[in-house]
């Protein structure tokens, strides 16, 4: 039984042909974010990050047209689906591609990394896969404040959001790098940190420690008043 594709190559988007500039191939996966799929994928989501989710920007700025679903969401779904009604299958899949990921990115002497939660924020560290690549690095942003046995090839930037300010505040006494989007321009510092340009590359874990990915609104983004977006 062939299989919906999971990872999307580092040549299949903007975000991912940046990360090639700086020597690094960046596999990502876009699953159907929140309850979009009726299963909830973003379990500490906020209703501002909802409301302005990038799911729906860019190549998947419509969800349904002339009666058709955007392909880009379908496959989501397809894959969100497979997740949750046979996590079995999905796993296997997925190792299978990391690994396919990493000979393409050795082929083209690349780095091979990967993002598993693109539209998404599972806690990736409960299912054993990243635990089998450990000489290979994965990263996401996360809203979950509590996770726990994180592996080390496993970097995780904290997300701010419009009610998460308590949170926000933790992961930084905790040493956490944070992410926050801004309106127009990036302020030097936020919350004592210094605040660098996330819309350079995807790479996080390249980011120095004790610092706020500064991202600036993006699509639905612009138009937010809850709070999520900092003027």
């Amino acid at each position: 039984m062939s299989l919906i594709k999971l990872l999307t190559a580092p040549h299949g988007s903007t975000k991912t042909n940046k990360s090639m500039k700086f020597g690094f191939a960046n596999f990502i996966m876009y699953l159907s974010p929140y309850k979009k799929s009726g299963w909830n994928t973003c379990t500490a989501a906020t209703s501002g990050c909802i409301k302005v989710c990038l799911d729906e920007s860019g190549r998947g700025n419509w969800t349904e047209k002339d009666g058709l679903i955007n392909p880009i969401h379908a496959a989501r779904l397809k894959r969100t689906q497979l997740f949750f009604n046979n996590r079995g299958a999905f796993l296997e899949q997925l190792e299978k591609e990391i690994k396919a990921g990493i000979r393409w990115a050795i082929k083209r002497d690349l780095k091979p990394v990967f993002r598993l939660n693109g539209t998404s924020d599972l806690r990736w560290e409960d299912y054993g896969i990243i635990e089998k690549f450990n000489d290979i690095q994965f990263y996401d942003y996360t809203k979950i404040y509590n996770r726990r046995n994180i592996p080390s090839n496993y970097h995780l930037t904290f997300s701010r959001a419009e009610s998460n300010q308590k949170q926000t505040l933790n992961a930084v006494v905790n040493g956490l790098n944070i992410a926050a989007v801004f309106r127009h321009e990036l302020p030097k510092e936020y919350l004592g940190l210094k605040v660098i340009n996330g819309d350079k590359h995807d790479l996080r874990f390249l980011d120095p420690k004790r610092a706020c990915v500064g991202l600036i609104a993006k699509g639905k983004a612009k138009h937010d008043t809850s709070g999520f977006v900092l003027n």
